[in-house]
């Protein structure tokens, strides 16, 4: 019997029900909802199917999974500006990334790490499922992105050009991978390594990570900005109802126009901190006025330009998201923040105390006055540690939470150093516990430091968000326009002449 390759594996075969009944028999019985998220995800590819085919790879490709991930992160970051257009290809290259995206992390969320580790990734049937599903999206990234292209090509806008490069180059990879994978044995998959499975948990754990602070991250930030602000512009400007509600005045129009107005620069310099509350601010008044125009308070409107809209609203959100995600390095992102200067006054008041501690123990006494480089490192970033807040900046708003808290994580890194060089020294466990509690103290400090407390940033509007049709739309705006009837007063009764008068 010859091997089978996964792109002659039939539409609709097995897979999915062989890997299912591979769990732990317990779960079989509960798997209802892995199926029906497993038929979502066709559908997706079923409407991919309608679409062109992109030009076949040229030679032999060698895009691999990092590479459609690249794409697909790079085009992320103009998610906004697509969204304005309101083409519906866009729409449909996101509905087949998140089906995607959503059906490894509800098969994760049903199983659990445990279960996920030991019978989920080195199974064969578990295997074949994900590489057909990989095969499946990848064949659906490379029509829509393709096909979206070059109808952006042709209409020929300045502002999306730049989102028209990263279409044609997730088209390309993507294309190349699905080929690739087309053309594997469906025996002898290959077990993806420990390591790539750990990144994989955290990243579903988190799904909105945060930007890095290097001079990448802090580019792909300033682009996701760039992009949330023109999306915005081109639906005030394009859109027949963002054109009326320009020369409106409601108050919720004009929240918005300020929340606009007061967005951060593209370069960031306020900080990941900074930008995430004033683009949190903006999500949540344009999700205000979303609301008014659905209910019919600002006129007539299409289903498409409330569309329109929320796409430019979700990538608002997700970029707020992944704002707000941007911590110090090795501070923990789950940490509860400070929700007043008080409670940052007494952080910093602690760490004082420990670092004091252990400047008297002998450890401190010795190290402190000799030239060693992690010594050296250690009293650098100490000298650079900030003054605590004070009310009258919380009043001004002039204090910078954020980056006193990246001084005080690179404290409690040269901390760390510095114990780790000290591993395998003569100093007592003591001394060195009263060290590790100065690490500890400056890292847990600076985490809440930077923590934004989550009153001061929106739910994501997408969660329960009322869906907007055709129909809806005109039974909304027949009920505003409806004429108030209001009940005839009673007409005053003249006072009956007195029989005595």
């Amino acid at each position: 019997m010859t091997e089978q390759t996964v792109a002659a594996v039939p539409e609709r075969n097995d897979t999915l029900r062989l890997a299912l009944n591979s769990l732990p028999h317990p779960m079989r019985r509960h798997s209802g909802e892995l199926r029906r998220t497993y038929q979502e995800l066709r559908s997706t590819w079923l409407r991919a199917g309608e679409v062109p085919a992109p030009p076949a790879p040229a030679g032999t490709g060698t895009s691999d999974g990092h590479d459609v991930a690249a794409a697909l992160r790079a085009l992320e970051r103009h998610s906004a500006v697509l969204g304005a257009t309101g083409n519906p290809l866009w729409e449909q290259l996101q509905d087949t990334r998140k089906a995607t995206a959503r059906m490894r992390r509800s098969v994760w969320a049903f199983t659990g790490d445990r279960v996920w580790r030991k019978h989920v990734v080195p199974n064969a049937h578990w295997k074949r499922l994900w590489t057909d599903i990989a095969q499946q999206s990848t064949n659906a990234y490379a029509r829509l992105a393709g096909e979206l292209a070059g109808q952006l090509e042709r209409e020929g806008r300045r502002e999306t050009a730049p989102a028209v490069a990263a279409l044609r180059e997730l088209s390309r990879t993507a294309a190349e991978r699905s080929a690739e994978l087309g053309k594997l044995s469906r025996t002898n998959l290959p077990t993806p390594e420990a390591s790539a499975v750990d990144r994989e948990i955290r990243g579903m754990r988190r799904p909105d990570l945060g930007y890095g602070l290097g001079e990448a991250g802090r580019a792909q930030a300033a682009s996701a900005s760039r992009d949330v602000r023109q999306g915005l512009k081109m639906w005030a400007d394009r859109s027949t109802l963002g054109r009326r509600l320009g020369r409106m005045k409601t108050p919720a129009l004009v929240r918005m126009r300020k929340a606009w107005a007061n967005l951060p620069s593209d370069s960031l310099r306020e900080g990941p901190r900074d930008a995430a509350i004033r683009f949190g601010e903006l999500v949540r008044s344009a999700h205000a006025v979303r609301e008014e125009i659905r209910m019919g308070k600002l006129g007539s409107f299409s289903a498409k330009d409330v569309a329109t809209l929320d796409s430019v609203i979700d990538a608002g959100f997700h970029h707020m998201k992944r704002l707000a995600g941007t911590s110090p390095a090795g501070v923990d992102t789950n940490a509860r923040a400070y929700v007043s200067v008080a409670e940052a006054q007494d952080g910093n008041l602690r760490l004082a105390g420990r670092l004091l501690a252990w400047q008297k123990s002998a450890m401190g006494q010795e190290l402190l006055s000799s030239r060693n480089e992690h010594v050296k490192a250690l009293r650098d970033a100490w000298q650079n540690l900030p003054n605590p807040p004070t009310e009258k900046d919380r009043k001004l708003g002039t204090y910078d939470r954020w980056g006193a808290a990246e001084k005080t994580a690179a404290f409690g890194r040269a901390a760390q150093a510095l114990l780790k060089a000290q591993a395998e020294g003569s100093f007592s466990a003591a001394d060195k516990a009263k060290l590790q509690a100065v690490a500890e103290g400056a890292m847990s400090h600076a985490a809440q430091m930077a923590k934004i407390p989550a009153s001061l940033l929106p739910n994501d509007p997408a969660k329960n968000r009322t869906a907007v049709t055709e129909q809806s739309a005109r039974q909304a705006q027949a009920r505003a326009q409806a004429p108030v009837r209001t009940q005839p007063q009673p007409q005053p009764t003249a006072r009956r002449a007195s029989v005595r008068a």
